[in-house]
This record gives C-alpha cells, structure tokens and sequence, in this order.
C-alpha cells in the first residue's frame, strides 16, 4: 500500500472513531449502536496501521492490490451495520405499532368509562 493512501485511510478511521465519540458525548447516539460504529472504525485503522497484515490477508485472497481489500473490508463491515440498524429498527417498529394499539384499546376503554358515568368530562384542574 503507498504511504499516501496508509494515511488516507489511517485519517479517515480516526475522522469516524472521534465522529462516533463525539455523537455519543453529545448524546446523539446512544452507546448501544455507537459501539458498532467503533468496531469499524477501529478494524479499519488497524488494518490501514498494520500494513503487512493487510498484505499477507491480500495475499492469500488472490488480491493484487492490497487498498481494494481494505475497501472491501470496509464495506462489508458496512453492510453489516446497515443490516444490525435494519433489525433495531424493525424491532422498534413492533413496538411502536403495539404501543399504538394499546393506546388506542386505552382510549375506547376511557370513552366507554365517560359514557357510562353520563357524559361527565375529565375532573378539572384546580388553578390557583
């Protein structure tokens, strides 16, 4: 791998692991999905660090170019984080659509309890 693109890629691991770090100090992303992110993050500069374990792996693929393993590397891991995020969000999605039903069992139940004690409204808040 040249010099140029070993720093490149060292660069651009530490951009994501220190973007990841500072989402989750900013409380934008919870640590929950962020240690995926640094799992990533610090496969590929330890890839992009060590060199000779990147050539040996490339080596052994059949891969002339050892960069298009990293490359390839990266975007399996990729991947990998859209389909983890895919299955956290159709889980979220379950919840939030059975959530949705039970308020919505909760606010037929409330309507019925009214009806029954004649139309009564909500007890009203006292205001001082």
């Amino acid at each position: 791998m040249t010099d140029r693109v070993q720093v490149v890629a060292v660069v651009v691991s530490l951009i994501l692991l220190a973007t990841v770090v500072e989402l989750v100090r900013r409380r934008k992303l919870i640590e929950e999905y962020s240690i995926v992110w640094i799992i990533c993050a610090v496969a590929m500069l330890a890839l992009a660090i060590w060199r000779d374990l990147l050539d040996a792996a490339a080596r052994r693929l059949g891969i002339f170019y050892p960069p298009s393993l990293l490359l390839m590397f990266v975007t399996g891991l990729v991947f990998v984080a859209l389909l983890w995020f895919s299955v956290i969000l159709s889980r979220q999605r379950r919840q939030i659509d059975r959530l949705m039903e039970e308020s919505a069992v909760l606010a037929a139940e409330i309507r019925e309890l009214r009806e029954e004690r004649g139309g009564a409204s909500a007890p009203q808040e006292h205001v001082r």
